[in-house]
């Protein structure tokens, strides 16, 4: 059985069952399979394939880039092991059918296991009361001076015109 497991900073750690799928997207935006909301994930972030049994990985042109073993790709395979990386987030690929009897120290895993298990949404729906945890902050402009200047601006060009409109008409008289 091939697993994924996600460690996202400052949260438990994820852990997917692939088999079975043909294909799951990881990202930010809510239309994926996997939404991780960090701030280093792009919408649509990456894609792994199971291709008869046989799992690849694909970038899909995110900001921050997709790594398999500290290398950046744009599409890799992946072995029981394999360390992937999609932008801040790390995850670590296991396929039980090539996993060995000392997988925690040849391979360089933790060794940890989490009781959680992440299953694929059939809709991706945001609940009521949904709140954003996301820590950059949404900027909301209340520029007063900003807008006051403006003004002031436009009213002095309208001024200058009169001015200048009401000096040819003296002359012209």
């Amino acid at each position: 059985m091939a697993t994924i497991t996600i460690y996202v900073p400052d949260q438990e750690p994820i852990e997917l069952a692939l088999d079975g799928y043909e294909q799951v997207s990881i990202g930010r935006g809510p239309d994926n399979d996997i939404v991780l909301d960090h701030v280093s994930m792009s919408g649509s972030h990456a894609v792994i394939h199971n291709v008869g049994g046989q799992f690849q990985v694909q970038d899909l042109g995110s900001t921050n880039g997709t790594f398999v073993n500290g290398s950046a790709i744009s599409e890799a395979g992946l072995a029981n092991g394999y360390r992937v990386q999609f932008g801040g987030v790390e995850a670590i690929f296991h396929d039980e059918t090539e996993a060995s009897s000392d997988f925690g120290s040849s391979s360089g895993g933790s060794g940890y296991t989490s009781g959680h298990t992440a299953e694929i949404a059939e809709v991706s729906n945001r609940p009521a009361g949904f709140k954003d945890l996301s820590p950059i902050e949404k900027v909301v402009k209340k520029d007063t001076l900003g807008k006051i200047a403006t003004l002031v601006g436009v009213v002095a060009i309208l001024a200058a015109i009169a001015l200048v409109a009401l000096s040819a008409m003296m002359k012209a008289a």
